[in-house]
């Protein structure tokens, strides 16, 4: 990932000199980036489960917060960030989205000195221009999650790691280290990336030639263990009792839907798809695109293996570490096209990204909480209780809700401001819908409120199990007030009468 010899990165900066220094080229680009950026402000949609687990987690005193999250399954970094920026701006929906925005816009000048780094100016330009056009990136630049987090924190990693192998002196290798340490610490994803990396780093150090700098840098991203440590003992009780029940293991069709999916839905995300696939192959006879290929790549693959093999669930957005790396190649792949060429290829992608994000549902609703919640409000009256089924309902709509309203979660009939998600799937197993319908028609002077959603895994039949009795006890349900939206988190809203 060093340099190209001095003839190639003179004859690129030929061949962009007369881009970067024409008038028009340079405004147009800069009303994209600024259209782009403008995407990444707001969002219509409420907070979805994660993000207002991320929102009850991250407001509470610091010692509750670290003890939370071992409940909850994530490391600490992104949380212990949020922590602050709610103290001083609040836990509206856009004032804690807005940390996610500030981390994904600071992504984008990082990623152009990366590629500068790796080839010249225009590859930097191209760098950037490709990360802020990512359908992915503008995604979780709009969600209160640590995915933009841990975006710019790998391109940070690379610019340091390209830094390092230059002139590996103390301060830039204790960089690097500590980099790779807040990497483990924002989501364990990236813990692939930095074996990636690792694997790269050592098998260029396993040559004979000019070995020393390759090494240090793998013993510096190695040494930012040290950083994790003081988490450990908190890893270790996740990993055995928490995990990902809510998701099935990977299949090697992730891996393709995956990279599918960088690119956003629908048809222009097919064209953005393919034209930065062609980007990629044009990239791939420099040595530095092959590498950050394998790295990015190459961890996906690793965590789909290791998720596989550990039967742990998968989700798109933790391939974050990876789209950010992979973007870089691309990028080396516009700056190999010839002047004008390249500016095009570039532009196509810059307004496909942008069109994805602006046209297709990336940006619109990712919960019915909302709703649910208006309902509920305009219904709610003293006595009355508000169940959810399954608890993962529970944390989107209640912070919509007035304070005090009285809510329970199946099955536990604790408060749905949380998941805890220790031991989950034996304990959803052993609950028992006619027990809770009990024991919640009993607790409520008015009227039952259920908010349900059927086929999450590890509930089964039980939500609707628990309609069922809830019915049954109260003699019917008295109005079915919402059903479940097309897309994003959905569900029924049910009431059943208050004991005549």
């Amino acid at each position: 990932m060093t340099r190209e010899t001095s003839q190639a990165h003179n004859t690129d900066e030929r061949n962009t000199a007369g881009i970067l220094g024409s008038r028009w080229p340079a405004i147009g680009y800069a009303v994209l980036l600024a259209a782009q950026v403008a995407v990444r402000l707001h969002s219509g949609s409420a907070l979805w489960l994660d993000e207002a687990l991320s929102v009850n987690i991250a407001r509470l005193p610091l010692p509750q917060l670290f003890a939370a999250l071992r409940h909850d399954g994530s490391p600490p970094l992104y949380y212990f960030l949020l922590h602050g920026w709610i103290a001083l701006f609040g836990t509206g929906d856009d004032a804690v989205r807005a940390l996610s925005t500030v981390f994904s816009v600071l992504a984008l000048p990082v990623a152009y000195l990366v590629g500068r780094r790796l080839a010249d100016r225009f590859t930097g330009l191209a760098a950037a221009m490709l990360m802020a056009a990512c359908p992915f990136a503008i995604r979780y630049a709009t969600e209160a999650r640590m995915y933009a987090l841990v975006m710019l924190l790998t391109l940070a990693g690379l610019l340091l790691v390209l830094r390092a192998l230059e002139r590996p002196r103390p301060a830039r290798l204790a960089a690097v280290a500590a980099v790779a340490g807040l990497l483990a610490l924002t989501h364990y994803w990236a813990i692939f990336l930095l074996a990636a990396g690792e694997a790269v780093l050592l098998a260029r150090a396993s040559r004979q030639h000019g070995r020393g700098p390759w090494l240090r840098v793998a013993i510096a991203i190695a040494s930012g263990a040290v950083l994790f440590l003081p988490w450990l003992p908190s890893f270790v009780f996740q990993e055995r009792h928490t995990g990902t029940p809510w998701a099935p293991a990977p299949t090697w069709h992730d891996a393709v839907n995956t990279l599918r999916q960088w690119n956003g839905p629908g048809p222009a995300g097919i064209v953005l798809a393919l034209v930065v696939a062609a980007l990629t192959l044009r990239a791939l006879p420099r040595p530095a695109a092959r590498q950050l290929l394998f790295l990015g790549l190459g961890a996906l693959v690793l965590g789909l293996v290791v998720s596989r093999i550990g039967g742990a669930g998968y989700a798109l957005r933790y391939s974050a570490p990876d789209v950010a790396a992979v973007l870089l190649v691309p990028a080396l792949g516009a700056a190999r096209l010839a002047g004008r060429r390249g500016a095009a290829a570039l532009t196509v992608v810059a307004m496909l990204g942008l069109g994805v994000a602006v046209l297709s549902p990336l940006l619109g609703s990712r919960t019915q909480a909302r709703h649910t919640a208006a309902l509920l409000r305009a219904h709610l009256r003293p006595g009355d209780l508000v169940v959810y089924c399954p608890d993962q309902l529970g944390p989107a709509v209640d912070r919509l809700l007035p304070a005090g309203t009285d809510e329970v979660v199946y099955p536990t009939m604790s408060t749905p401001q949380r998941v805890d998600w220790v031991d989950y799937a034996a304990r959803n197993a052993a609950g028992s819908p006619g027990a809770f319908a009990a024991a919640a028609s009993a607790r409520a002077t008015g009227e039952v409120w259920l908010v349900r959603a059927d086929g999450y895994r590890t509930f089964g039949t039980q939500c609707a199990e628990l309609d069922q009795d809830l019915a049954a006890l109260r003699g019917g349900p008295a109005g079915i007030l919402q059903r479940p939206a097309a897309s994003g988190e959905s569900e029924w809203l049910e009431g059943y009468a208050a004991p005549s």
